[in-house]
């Protein structure tokens, strides 16, 4: 049982430590996905008011509870007005990209520190299974069941 237990913990392992690894060397990549996914959006109901982009544009300013993004290539007030939740006023700290991006980096952060939690248990768990296989494997009180004599 000692030998499976070992192995669960180091198939654990070999899955855990190339996601930490992708989580160090590529956590900008999902931010910067995000990014140009809701610059996309957001151009494109400015471009053209689309009833599929404005519902995705409306639902990605619900979920980050933000409204439009700051501008320097042309008047935003009137995909806000379209698409921001009704009763929602603009404020300097309400721009979604900022919003996205503290979102991302949060919940990223938190991801990391489940990682390595989780590697911690699973190192544990390995060094814990391994001593134990080999206190019983190699244990020569094992041999004396039944013959215990008291001096």
């Amino acid at each position: 049982l000692y030998p499976q237990g070992f192995f669960c913990f180091a198939l654990a392992f070999c899955g855990l430590i190339p996601a930490a690894c992708w989580r160090y060397t590529h956590g900008t990549e999902v931010e910067n996905s995000m990014m140009d996914v809701y610059d996309l959006v957001y151009e494109e109901v400015r471009r053209n008011a689309s009833s599929f982009r404005r519902h995705e544009l409306t639902a990605i300013h619900e979920a980050f509870l933000c409204c439009g993004k700051r501008s320097l290539f042309g008047d935003t007030a009137n995909v806000e007005r379209k698409t921001c939740p009704s009763g929602q006023v603009r404020d300097a700290g309400q721009d979604c990209l900022r919003e996205i991006q503290d979102f991302l980096k949060k919940h990223m952060d938190f991801v990391s520190m489940l990682l390595g939690i989780t590697i911690g248990f699973t190192v544990y768990g390995m060094i814990l299974t391994s001593f134990l296989w080999f206190s019983i494997h190699f244990s020569s009180n094992l041999d004396r069941k039944g013959k215990y004599t008291l001096r």
